[in-house]
């Protein structure tokens, strides 16, 4: 997963956040007393007192509609990026998980229902030649083949924690489970403050379908009578921003796991780790390994991540890369973040 699409979105939560700071400042001129001979001011206050409550509606309007447009468009663009890396890892079609071939003809077959449909301007620049070989690529030539990933996100307009949790499940993820793993974590502020959240269901995400009740009502053209004041969105705004990194956060992971399974494999023997969890200390056979490359972690309480290597020693002296036939004991700097009792994965090299 490219963290460029993950920043894209922050700039695109920060961006409502200074929306409402502009609104804030308009909203305090008001307030400020000024000279009769100012008029573009005068003429700015008078229009704000007259324009009051149908510009906190069309505020109001403006940003649940953008907030969940947000939402929206982003899980889309990491579920298709996280489709689109899995031929990378994963060498033979018939090698991904069961539930993602089954969903993947199936939903397939329905997006070309849609694209002849002609109904939905989303699927217009999609060529339904290259669905159906892509298709056929997955059944005739596993080896080469290649995903429909606009295939796997078909819904829009109402999409619910339960929606997004559905679409996830076609890729074989179980979204709630792997949440509540990356929302307690320390750098995560998903579920800060919230306990039991092992116990705990769909309520978890209450503000997340709140906000779309909200956009479904306001695009349906209903009276709009229970609006949120400015200052109240910074609880939503808040959340859509821990959900969407943890969202990011599960498809990355997701992949790094792939890759210990296809690409990696596990290091059976570790003596140690040691220097505050920065130095791993193990057996290394029959492999490779150089300066730059990552070893893969499975942590204990769940999840993969990465850590780079910095340094590599054999009997307290430093190499660039070791090569080896045989079995030798090593000693890798990691920066940090490993402990005694996760697994490790190290890149398989052919000698």
């Amino acid at each position: 997963m490219q963290k460029e699409t993950l920043e894209l979105f922050i700039q695109d939560i920060n961006d409502i956040r200074e929306y409402i700071k502009y609104i804030e400042i308009v909203n305090n001129i008001e307030g400020i007393t000024t000279s009769l001979s100012n008029t573009p001011l005068l003429q700015l206050k008078d229009h704000l007192r007259s324009f009051g409550v149908s510009k906190k509606i069309f505020e109001y309007k403006s940003i649940t509609i953008s907030l969940y447009g947000i939402l929206e468009k982003h899980i889309g663009i990491w579920i298709k990026e996280y489709l689109d890396n899995l031929p990378d890892i994963v060498a033979n079609y018939n090698d991904l998980p069961d539930r993602i071939r089954e969903d993947h003809f199936t939903l397939s077959v329905k997006l070309l229902a849609l694209i002849n449909e002609n109904r939905y301007a989303k699927y217009n620049d999609i060529d339904k030649k290259k669905v159906l070989s892509k298709l056929n690529s997955c059944i005739e030539n596993p080896l080469e083949f290649q995903l429909n990933s606009d295939a796997f996100y078909l819904q829009s307009g109402n999409l619910k924690h339960v929606k997004v949790s559905e679409a996830f499940a076609c890729l074989d993820i179980k979204l709630n489970d792997v949440l509540k793993i990356i929302g307690i974590r320390p750098e995560s502020l998903l579920f800060n403050n919230v306990s039991n959240v092992s116990n705990r269901g769909d309520d978890l995400f209450n503000l997340i379908d709140d906000l779309v009740e909200r956009r479904n009502y306001i695009a349906h053209g209903g009276q709009i009578d229970d609006i949120l004041n400015i200052t109240e969105f910074d609880e939503y705004i808040n959340f859509l921003e821990a959900y969407g990194k943890a969202i990011f956060q599960a498809l990355s992971e997701r992949l790094i796991e792939f890759e210990a399974k296809h690409l990696y494999k596990k290091i059976e023997k570790i003596h140690a780790v040691y220097q505050s969890g920065s130095v791993l200390c193990f057996e290394l056979e029959n492999n490779k390994i150089f300066l730059g490359d990552s070893i893969i972690v499975k942590l204990i309480e769940g999840g993969f991540t990465k850590k780079k290597v910095f340094e590599i020693q054999i009997e307290q002296n430093k190499y660039p890369n070791i090569s080896t036939t045989k079995t030798i004991d090593i000693g890798i700097n990691v920066g940090g973040g490993i402990s005694k009792g996760q697994t490790f994965f190290i890149k398989r090299s052919n000698i």
